[in-house]
């Protein structure tokens, strides 16, 4: 079908043409719409588990149970009490913060099918629009936390607020146990949180890519549904035509014929010479 044929059908059925690109704009405007509310800032920020003594400055200290450490910690930080911390200092409500793993090292026995009720609680959890990911290195004593949020600075306020809020917990649980001041784990923070913009284009793209679907879907179903409609009348006046010619030939074998033959009666007999 050449495209001045498909231009002449689209414009014949315009009320319909017109319903879809109205269609396709209403897509594209939703799913633009719902892309603003998946997180566009993000942070990163390390935070290294070490001994009073610093384990990283001195050889003779060991790393490897630095390195477990980091990875109980990484679990522990993503409990409530920790998130209440890290809401507090970024003055963000502990209900609009969801934390996850995975995790790995010695803690990759963590790794484990989630429950089917855990699993509703996270995919409630990933509504929230801050969004904590920690994650310790594979035999190193830092572990790694990323923040999406709403937008960088957000998602920046909240990565600083991780260690902060870590380490007032692990204050107040080493005042409790009485632990000694040689023998209590000491946070570092590798730097300040690096934030960067994520999904910056992606809203933009999905919803067009929305509406550009939805209309070429619905102007080939209008394509589709002429084309039917014109077979169906080409048939019709096919079967009428044949029709017809059939009606003729058979009105015409029952008129009798009106040719004139010779009189009877002046018609001489054969062989007779006549008097």
């Amino acid at each position: 079908m050449e495209l001045n044929q498909i231009s002449l059908i689209l414009w014949r059925r315009r009320l319909a043409s017109i319903a879809v690109i109205a269609l396709a704009i209403g897509a594209a405007v939703a799913v633009k719409i719902g892309s603003r509310s998946s997180p566009t800032g993000a942070a990163t920020v390390q935070v290294l588990v070490d001994s009073p003594d610093s384990a990283l400055a001195d050889l003779l200290q060991e790393p490897e149970p630095l390195a477990s450490r980091a990875a109980v910690l990484a679990q522990v930080m993503t409990s409530e009490s920790v998130l209440e911390r890290i809401g507090s200092f970024a003055k963000v409500p502990a209900s609009k913060i969801t934390a996850q793993g995975p995790y790995s090292g010695a803690g990759q026995t963590l790794d484990v099918v989630t429950p089917s009720a855990a699993r509703a609680n996270q995919l409630l959890g990933e509504k929230a629009p801050y969004r904590l990911t920690l994650v310790p290195q594979l035999n190193e004593p830092v572990v790694t936390a990323t923040v999406q949020g709403p937008n960088v600075v957000a998602a920046a306020r909240l990565a600083s607020a991780v260690f902060p809020a870590v380490q007032t917990y692990l204050n107040q649980l080493e005042q409790q146990t009485g632990t000694p001041p040689a023998h209590r784990v000491t946070l570092r923070q590798l730097g300040p949180p690096q934030a960067g913009t994520v999904n910056a284009g992606s809203g933009t793209v999905a919803s067009a890519a929305a509406g550009i679907g939805l209309a070429l879907l619905g102007f080939l179903l209008i394509l589709l549904v002429e084309g039917r409609q014109q077979r169906m009348r080409a048939l019709g006046e096919l079967a009428f035509a044949a029709h017809s010619s059939g009606d003729f030939a058979a009105h015409s074998n029952d008129v009798p014929s009106t040719s004139t033959g010779p009189d009877p009666a002046t018609a001489r007999p054969s062989g007779s010479n006549g008097a």
